[in-house]
């Protein structure tokens, strides 16, 4: 078993177990608290701008454009900025259409639902807006996005990092999702970059020598 499967593992088993922990205890108390005390405040209204920076349509957008941009220019992805632009898009559509399958599997209230009608937990197998909460989308396209290019450009990785995590969080404090979706989210982001990366770098970035490899293989970033 490789670092990275071994890491996979692990903080699948660490991630489902705060999941469940947030699920039972501690999300509808932290979610009822934020919308009793910060609805539409500066907190909330700040958030929603945190927010648009992972906004689904945007970051299709920019998928999209990616790709254009790589087909019409080199189409083999030859080119050091080719390749990794084309990693980065491929992450964030893959983590996205990951997020999509589970959200409907799962079908779990929003906190919105928790608010005006006590609806808390899942209703499985649901394509409704209302019951698309877990994972949160908004966090899986900033962290898959962030973490890849963590990975290409490491001397910024606290930068990219902390964006993701304040858009993380202001999932939380606009209440459209619980803790426990960010973290989920989280976890999907990342490991779809980590996996991802080892598919077009052909490198485990776990590995003892990740780092000698990477300064290798992107002498730009010096």
């Amino acid at each position: 078993m490789t670092d990275l499967q071994k890491q996979t593992v692990f903080f699948a088993i660490v991630a489902a177990i705060l999941y469940l922990i947030l699920f039972v205890f501690f999300d509808r108390t932290i979610d009822l608290w934020v919308h009793h005390h910060w609805a539409d405040t500066w907190v909330f209204t700040s958030s929603k701008y945190v927010s648009c920076l992972a906004k689904n349509s945007f970051i299709w957008i920019g998928i999209a454009l990616g790709l254009i941009v790589v087909v019409a220019s080199d189409l083999r992805a030859t080119k050091p900025w080719s390749k990794i632009l084309l990693y980065v898009c491929v992450s964030a559509a893959i983590a996205m259409v990951i997020g999509e399958g589970l959200k409907y599997f799962l079908g779990r209230y929003r906190p919105s639902m928790l608010f005006e009608q006590d609806l808390y937990g899942f209703y499985f197998f649901s394509g409704k807006w209302e019951l698309n909460s877990s994972p949160s989308g908004h966090t899986i396209r900033a962290f898959s996005i962030l973490t890849a290019l963590s990975l290409i450009y490491r001397r910024f990785t606290p930068v990219f990092i902390s964006i993701a995590v304040l858009i993380g969080a202001s999932r939380v404090l606009v209440t459209d999702h619980y803790p426990s979706d960010v973290l989920f989210g989280a976890y999907i982001g990342i490991f779809t970059s980590l996996w991802t990366h080892v598919y077009f770098f052909k490198k485990d970035p776990f590995a003892a020598s990740g780092i000698a490899a990477r300064e290798r293989k992107y002498p730009t970033e010096k």
